[in-house]
Formats: C-alpha cells, structure tokens, sequence
C-alpha cells in the first residue's frame, strides 16, 4: 500500500484553486441573493396586496336572531320544568 503523500503541485495542476474559489463565490452569490429576497419580501407583498387584495371568503351562514316568540317559549318550557321538579 503506498502511503498517501500531499502536495501543492498536484493542487495546482488540477485546477483546484480555481474550482474552490469558483465554488466559494457561486455559495456567496446565492447567500447574498437569498438574504436580498428576505429582506425585500415585505416590501414586495405590500405592492402584491394593492394589486391582489386578500379575499374574504364568508363560509359559516350568518347567524340567527332569536325572535320574541322563541324567547317566550323557551322561557315558558323552563318554567314548566322548574314548576314540574318543584312538586316532586
């Protein structure tokens, strides 16, 4: 087994220098491109929003107001109930 021996020149004649700083600077670009996006989100959906306001989707049907007459007989069957148990 030959031992692994380092060396600049093998580096060097590979290109490596040039291949990890084309490396290092594709990384950088896409950081800084990535917090530039960040950064300007806010600003871009403020734009968005005037031109696609949110919209108000009404699902649940409106609520019912109980009417007089609901409200008499409801209290006229509690009161039947109360009476009912009192006697007992």
């Amino acid at each position: 087994m030959e031992p692994l021996s380092f060396s600049y020149h093998n580096i060097v004649s590979g290109q490596g220098f040039e291949l990890a700083f084309a490396g290092m600077t594709i990384v950088f670009t896409a950081l800084v491109l990535v917090t530039l996006f960040i950064a300007l989100l806010p600003k871009a959906l403020v734009v968005v929003n005037r031109l696609i306001p949110e919209a108000h989707l009404h699902t649940a049907p409106p609520p019912q107001r109980q009417s007089d007459d609901d409200a008499a007989i409801a209290a006229a069957v509690g009161f039947a109930l109360l009476a009912r148990q009192q006697t007992r």
